[in-house]
């Protein structure tokens, strides 16, 4: 029976995006007869994810996450844990990274030379964080290894390329799969964005990343005072409390929502009229696929792939950085062209079935040359 391993080494929150593309394959895999196994860290708001794996016949190797025990005793117990992880026992693995050099760390940093053939998955990047010395070495020795590199954004590889000056090898860019099926036609709105304009935020709550902390106080200006608008940023993370306080300080509570967690994804993003994705760093946000997949016009950072998906003034606006000038910027704009909103979607709608695939699941089995029959 053939088989493969998926090996997750995203550990600074239960979940992401970056996760769904070895989930979704492994619970695709399982259903067509693969022996497939599963090692990630185990986080209680996972649960329902690992069950649903189980539920389908996945063997599960589960890591200590990070809130699970202290430190020191966390360590051992993750060394412990990965050596009893029989990787020799599948024919191939897939090694997915939350961000881009989790594989120099810890007890991973050598894993590569206890694998049978590997891919490696690259997602979150920043562009200075950098690495020298061994951990440059380990990397590199890794990346060179993997049967295929790939990441869910190209512009990864160049800035790795610029800022360590390391080339790498059997470059492939994946498409995170949606969290709902393609929809076949354009989407219109429900309400009209001159009665009120919705905004809407899909992201952890992490302002070293993502800045709702800049968004929320460009809105607070004089000028938006007001303008009926509200946003709604759904999400968990570190920074709920602060982002909590920072609304009540600005008198924003009747404008700027906190929604917590949400499942109904096409839902919340159909209710909303403008989808933002302003940070300091990222790839490709699965948040603004599914954004042009519901015709919506997008506002996003110069970071990643998102320029290549979302263009000035056609389907949406770039801030060259997520700060407060740049994101006022961006968001006048689309308060003086809110009647025009509408029809922005139609051309997100226009890219999104010309770029995304239709099966993703599959086009990344091609990638890593997995074969079903």
């Amino acid at each position: 029976m053939p088989s493969v391993l998926f090996l997750s080494l995203m550990n600074s929150a239960a979940w992401g995006g970056c996760e769904e593309i070895w989930y979704q394959t492994a619970l695709y895999l399982a259903k067509k007869n693969y022996t497939v196994g599963i090692c990630c860290f185990n986080w209680p708001a996972k649960e329902e994810k690992l069950q649903q794996l189980k539920n389908a016949g996945c063997q599960l190797f589960l890591l200590p996450g990070r809130n699970e025990t202290n430190t020191l005793i966390r360590k051992f117990e993750l060394r412990k844990k990965l050596q009893i992880v029989p990787f020799k026992n599948y024919e191939r693995v897939i090694v997915n990274q939350g961000g881009w050099k989790d594989i120099v760390h810890g007890p991973f940093k050598k894993l590569d030379l206890h694998l049978p053939p590997y891919s490696l998955l690259f997602h979150n990047y920043d562009e200075n964080d950098l690495l020298t010395g061994q951990k440059k070495r380990l990397f590199t020795h890794w990346v060179q290894g993997a049967e295929k590199n790939i990441a869910d954004a190209g512009r990864i590889f160049s800035v790795i390329k610029k800022s360590i000056d390391v080339d790498i090898p059997n470059q492939q860019v994946l498409f995170n799969p949606i969290s709902f099926q393609n929809p076949e036609n354009f989407t219109r709105f429900i309400t009209s964005p001159t009665d009120k304009l919705v905004f809407i935020m899909l992201a952890e709550l992490d302002i070293k990343r993502k800045a709702q902390d800049q968004l929320i106080n460009v809105l607070s200006s004089d000028k938006w005072a007001n303008r009926n608008f509200e946003l709604n940023l759904y999400g968990s993370g570190k920074d709920h409390l602060y982002l909590e306080h920072l609304i009540i300080e600005k008198q924003l509570s009747s404008k700027i929502f906190l929604r917590g967690f949400t499942k109904n994804i096409q839902e919340v993003l159909t209710a909303s009229h403008v989808i933002l994705q302003l940070t300091h760093f990222d790839a490709m946000p699965i948040a603004i696929t599914e954004a042009l997949a519901v015709s919506r016009a997008a506002i996003v950072s110069d970071v990643g792939d998102m320029p290549l998906w979302v263009k000035d003034d056609l389907n949406g606006w770039v801030a060259p950085q997520a700060s407060i000038h740049h994101i006022d910027l961006v968001l006048e704009k689309a308060w003086q062209r809110r009647a025009q909103l509408e029809e922005m979607g139609k051309e997100s709608f226009r890219i999104f079935k010309e770029k995304y695939p239709a099966d993703p699941i599959g086009f990344f089995l091609r990638q890593t040359g997995i074969k079903v029959s």
